[in-house]
């Protein structure tokens, strides 16, 4: 297999569909074929996506794409290998639950770490995915409610139809609008799930179908899982909203929560070497498409900690940090 193909497929650049059939099929033809694709993706990671891996120069010479989104072309979709291999090909995955001629239908788009989505409903509301989101929704809505079900993080804009409520389902809280902009993050791995509302206007309910809140544009909810309990307040809800264009922000946040957006948006394992490195605070903000080499620097000059990479063949990259001894 031409090694720039397999570079063009690991950063989501491939636009024809003839070498998108041929590399996914490449790919899945061994383990062998699988474990270089592997190392090939786990290196434009690591060097900020390379434009030639044919070789590895310095790499603070390495841009990374802006945007690591891609739509599927329809006739790519009746390979199994693009859900088979998700999680080893860095694609987006869709898989019909149902048959799709099935009034039931349902699709399920799981987005791999170190990639985001954009997809378009059949009512038309437009929906961006963030690394390691998932989705289920029906091929139509047909009934007089529009439900989907989320996990991870997700920015909707709904189209309007006030005969029709849209709700998203997550696993500890449910959210019911009519036509609204808005963001939830509604991670596995966090307590909190928080909802920041653009425009528009949503109702917030428990799991039991009881109204916990009404929220108004440029609200932030925050739903604490452990305690059951709902804080709302005034916020910029572009700082929450900026990863739809590259960004990641974070205030007062623990060194832990950011790892967890490193890892994801990366697809590398961050590993702490104390347990006082996970709680230093950070404020500020981080561009996706920088090499999170140039990340880690910026960890390094600013706050004493130091940190070192293990380039993995078949697995994910690992990244260690500990705090640099005071002299």
């Amino acid at each position: 297999m031409d090694i720039e193909k397999l570079h063009r497929f690991a950063t989501n650049s491939v636009l024809d569909d003839n070498e998108l059939e041929e590399t996914i099929c490449w790919i899945e033809a061994s383990p062998e074929n699988q474990k270089e694709f592997s190392r090939i993706k786990n290196l434009c990671t690591y060097t900020g996506f390379a434009k030639d891996m044919r070789s590895i120069p310095d790499v603070n010479t390495f841009t990374r794409k802006a945007k690591s989104e891609r739509i599927i072309p329809a006739t790519i979709l009746k390979y199994a290998a693009i859900f088979i291999l998700a999680f080893i090909i860095g694609g987006l995955s869709i898989t019909f639950l149902g048959t799709p001629k099935s009034e039931n239908a349902f699709n399920e788009v799981i987005v791999p770490f170190g990639e985001s989505a954009e997809i378009i409903l059949s009512d038309n509301t437009h929906v961006w995915l963030n690394s390691g989101a998932k989705l289920k929704y029906p091929s139509q809505f047909l009934s007089d409610q529009r439900v989907v079900q989320l996990e991870g993080e997700a920015y909707f804009e709904v189209e309007s139809n006030e005969n029709r409520q849209f709700k998203v389902i997550t696993p500890k809280l449910n959210i019911n609008v009519l036509g609204t902009s808005f963001n939830v993050a509604a991670f596995e791995d966090s307590r909190l799930v928080n909802v920041a509302l653009v425009e528009g206007k949503v109702n917030l309910e428990n799991k039991q179908g009881s109204l916990l809140a009404t929220m108004a544009p440029r609200e932030l909810a925050s739903y604490d899982i452990t305690s059951n309990k709902l804080e709302i307040s005034k916020v910029n809800t572009a700082f929450y909203t900026s990863w739809k264009e590259g960004t990641i922000n974070f205030k007062d946040e623990r060194l832990e929560e950011i790892a967890k957006k490193l890892e994801r948006w990366f697809n590398v394992q961050v590993v702490f070497d104390h347990e006082s490195v996970k709680q230093m605070k950070f404020t500020g903000s981080v561009l996706k498409n920088k090499p999170i080499e140039q990340i880690l620097e910026i960890l390094k000059y600013t706050s004493g900690i130091d940190y070192s990479i293990d380039i993995k063949s078949d697995e994910k990259n690992i990244i260690r940090l500990k705090r640099v001894p005071m002299n």
